[in-house]
């Protein structure tokens, strides 16, 4: 008999999913607003292919959604929510940087 999912295994799936640099960057581009997969490639400087295999991994953890316009895949954020936990990330990085680099100039001292 398998385990019965639980509210961790959904977060790590979610964590897994964002613990890549391009899928952040995508991300932190989509918070301006829907994009299309060409426009999201041409952003990031990324190929297309590999930006819609991205692509696909955050739609699957319900991250993001698609809607067909004509030949187009326009991508975008299912939940604002996503993007607030992700300036927060940011923040508490930058506060570490700080604080590390506070040390190391009390050192040098």
């Amino acid at each position: 008999m398998k385990p019965q999912t639980t509210i961790f295994d959904l977060q790590a799936e979610l964590c897994a999913a964002m613990g890549n640099s391009v899928r952040l960057q995508i991300v932190h581009l989509l918070r301006e607003g829907p994009k299309r997969v060409n426009g999201i490639a041409e952003e990031l400087g990324i190929g297309q292919a590999t930006i819609s295999r991205h692509l696909a991994v955050l739609r699957n953890v319900g991250i993001l959604s698609a809607q067909r316009q004509g030949t187009d895949m326009i991508y975008q954020i299912v939940n604002p929510k996503i993007t607030d936990i992700c300036e927060t990330m940011r923040e508490v990085l930058a506060e570490r940087e700080s604080q590390r680099s506070e040390i190391l100039q009390n050192f040098q001292e």
